[in-house]
């Protein structure tokens, strides 16, 4: 069944790959039916996903399984530049389509409504960099510490004055003022945390990255903390082979707990003719936590270890993958990827031996409009590592996606 399901996301996605002429003219269309839009002042913007999603926990309560269809809708204005200054204004509307509660995600299905997604002013200056003030979308590096956690229906936002300054050649420094996080659930948790993020590029082959955050929260117990950390990053090419890599450590402070713990994590991957393979680690000590992360996109799809506020005994991934550009038509590809995680806790506990999980995506961008992603995760519990990962837990979830 497992097979199948994979074997059915690739068949659909080759089959929509395969229409290149019926895309086309779909682009031609929507090009026309745009025009008019395009001869207004400023920008307007149109985003929308419709996600089809299940989720198998196997804990013996078949009422936190899910099966259902989601539809996130969002609509913004940025208006025309006035001497580097813009305004941008973003509204998100997210419903379940068809259904029952506990058809979709608990976190979108509590998103269910409108929001204000976005509303800020910006400065760009060639000489100097960008700022914005007011509710943004805001990341940072891989969005290990500081994501917009974009793979779920509502996404993450900060209330914040944030600001990137490029006078330097090569030299990034960005900064920001967090004074509210919107979380993806449609809470809204108070923060008076700050941080900087200095980027430095060598070369190709060597860009270094030195960060330290101060994230504070009086109202949630385990999310206060100061994290100080290091990257190394690089992409070299030898004739027609690629080959990119990834260092990183932090040291982190869990200001209201006390705890004290260490983060490590390494990637290195080459691709040749269309071929990737790579592996990598994380490894979290106890308690270090990461909760304004985009954590999704780390430690498995399947999302069975999502502790944003740290792992009781720590967490060790190690992970492989492979990838393949798919050719479906001229210029065009289906880019397919399989991961292997292999996880256990980093202070070894009887009893639990961490588990492992078996992922794949597959993309294709039909047009410039639209495009498709289908996503599997199979997570097999070994005891959990842990608070987490108990039970064995599947997904997939099948999405069509509208930008412009």
């Amino acid at each position: 069944m497992k097979i199948l399901t994979k074997m059915s996301m690739v068949s659909a996605l080759a089959l929509a790959g395969a229409g290149s002429n019926v895309s086309a003219s779909v682009e031609s269309t929507l090009d026309d039916a745009f025009a008019p839009l395009k001869e207004v002042p400023g920008k307007f913007s149109i985003n929308t996903r419709l996600r089809y999603e299940i989720f198998d926990l196997d804990n013996g309560n078949p009422a936190l399984d899910r099966d259902g269809t989601s539809l996130r809708v969002r609509y913004g204005y940025t208006t025309p530049d006035f001497e580097g200054f813009t305004a941008m204004i973003e509204g998100e509307t997210l419903t379940r389509v068809g259904g029952d509660a506990g058809d979709i995600h608990p976190l979108d299905d509590a998103g269910d409504g409108t929001d204000l997604n976005q509303a800020f002013i910006a400065y760009k200056n060639a000489d100097f960099g960008s700022a914005k003030v007011g509710r943004q979308i805001y990341a940072l590096d891989d969005q290990r510490f500081i994501g917009h956690v974009g793979w779920r229906q509502n996404i993450q936002t900060f209330d914040a004055a944030t600001a990137a300054f490029t006078g330097v050649d090569n030299l990034t420094v960005n900064a920001f003022y967090f004074n509210a996080v919107e979380r993806v659930n449609l809470d809204s948790n108070p923060l008076d945390s700050f941080g900087i993020n200095v980027n430095y590029k060598l070369a190709p082959e060597a860009v270094v990255t030195v960060f330290y955050y101060d994230i504070e929260n009086d109202d949630l117990i385990g999310f206060n903390n100061e994290t100080l950390g290091i990257r190394f990053t690089g992409t070299a090419k030898i004739d027609d082979f690629a080959f990119k890599y990834l260092l990183s450590y932090a040291t982190q402070d869990g200001v209201d707990t006390g705890e004290e713990g260490d983060y490590f994590a390494g990637d290195i991957s080459g691709s040749f003719s269309g071929f990737t393979l790579g592996a990598g680690f994380e490894i979290l000590e106890a308690g270090f936590r990461t909760p304004l992360a985009t954590v999704h996109k780390f430690n498995g799809f399947a999302d069975a270890l999502l502790p944003v506020t740290g792992f009781t005994n720590g967490l060790e991934d190690i992970y492989v993958y492979a990838g393949y550009k798919i050719p479906v038509g001229e210029k065009k590809f289906i880019p397919v990827k399989v991961i292997y995680h292999w996880f256990d806790s980093e202070e070894s506990v009887a009893g639990q031996n961490g588990g492992s999980e078996l992922d794949f995506v597959a993309s294709y961008a039909v047009n410039k409009y639209l495009s498709l992603v289908a996503k599997y995760g199979d997570y097999s519990e070994d005891g959990g590592v842990g608070n987490a990962g108990a039970f064995d837990k599947t997904m997939f979830t099948f999405e069509v996606n509208f930008k412009y």
